[in-house]
């Protein structure tokens, strides 16, 4: 089926030697429904490429081929002038599914909210048209190929959170298929949901991190439980952040911590003192941007002077830490290591 596409592309012999000529037809194989979805999909067939295969029992070396694209080198187009997302298809929810608005004047949008339908691509879309529902969300993504349909636009609250509170100030996506079976979450959806909620966050100002890029069941008084145990969150934000990591100090330490100083390590990554103002808490993590994912050996200390020394050492993907403790009106020592690179302050940060 390759072949063929290339044969209707005209790719002669010499060219078929050539695998940065083949991105047009790679295109062409994933059968999307439109020329977005098309660049998606070869996109994701070089960056395989490009960092290789060690799964099943196939091994590919890593071959890095800058692709020519052809028809595709353009940049993404409007599918439909009513669409917040250039990648998105419209199809309006409604007007009884949701509550017109004039977000951001309105209200700051500030969170993006992961949805699994429990249905299909189809049936989700017509149960937001019809007027019963008294539910919507902004986007659907198909399982099969990564296809986006809108159907309220940014501007307007959709109702997903099931909290009035995360309705006014976020944008909900739902992902077709069940929080209890893992292979609707294929890579053709993982990789056009996140381009989605990146350009969500990118022209919001919203921070590419799991404090506001949540799931469903991180609302608030939320009693659904997706996207559930077989989402890859670490996947999905190496996708959104572009490759960097995933993961934010402040969500590391957890609810409360604000960033109070950090300190660089080279570009093995940064660590990171928080301090937590309704507790008096402080706490530091080390936050790697190198080897994400590869366990290497990166740490977190605090120390409360007069008090001992708190480490958390080891082979992480991520980070190192939290390592928290209470030091109000008490200086503190903090600091860590990543890659080659270490750092360990004076005394300071006296409260």
């Amino acid at each position: 089926m390759l072949r063929a596409r290339a044969d209707a592309l005209k790719l002669d012999a010499k060219a078929r030697k050539d695998v940065a000529r083949w991105y047009s037809a790679v295109a062409a194989y994933g059968q999307a429904p439109n020329d977005d979805a098309a660049r998606i999909y070869a996109d994701a067939v070089y960056e395989t490429l490009a960092a290789g295969i060690d799964a099943a029992g196939v091994r590919v070396a890593p071959r890095a081929v800058q692709p020519d694209r052809g028809a595709y080198a353009d940049e993404p187009r409007m599918l439909a002038a009513a669409t917040d997302y250039a990648g998105a298809l419209w199809k309006a929810a409604s007007p009884s599914n949701y509550a017109v608005s004039s977000r951001p004047a309105s209200d700051k949008i500030d969170r993006i909210i992961v949805h699994v339908t429990q249905g299909s691509y189809a049936g989700t879309i017509s149960w937001f048209q019809n007027s019963a529902a008294k539910v919507s969300a902004h986007y659907v993504v198909r399982s099969s190929d990564g296809q986006i349909t809108q159907m309220v636009r940014e501007k307007d609250r959709a109702w997903h959170a099931g909290n009035s509170d995360y309705n006014r100030r976020s944008v909900g996506i739902e992902h077709e298929g069940y929080v209890g079976d893992a292979s609707w979450f294929t890579e053709q959806m993982y990789r056009a949901s996140a381009a989605l909620t990146r350009d969500i966050a990118d022209r919001h100002g919203i921070p590419k991190d799991r404090t506001h890029i949540i799931g469903h069941v991180q609302v608030p008084g939320s009693d659904h439980t997706d996207p559930g145990s077989y989402w890859n969150w670490t996947k999905y934000m190496s996708y959104v952040t572009g490759g960097g990591n995933p993961h934010s100090p402040e969500e590391v330490c957890g609810s409360g911590f604000r960033v109070n100083d950090s300190q660089g390590l080279g570009t093995a990554g940064t660590v990171y003192l928080l301090y937590n103002g309704s507790t008096g808490a402080n706490c530091v993590a080390t936050m790697k941007a190198t080897s994400l994912g590869t366990a290497t050996a990166t740490s977190a200390f605090l120390e409360v002077q007069g008090r001992t020394r708190v480490t958390d050492s080891g082979n992480f993907g991520y980070y190192a830490g939290p390592v928290r403790a209470t030091a109000a009106g008490t200086c503190v020592k903090w600091g860590g290591r990543a890659g080659s690179t270490s750092y360990e302050s004076p005394f300071e940060h006296c409260r």
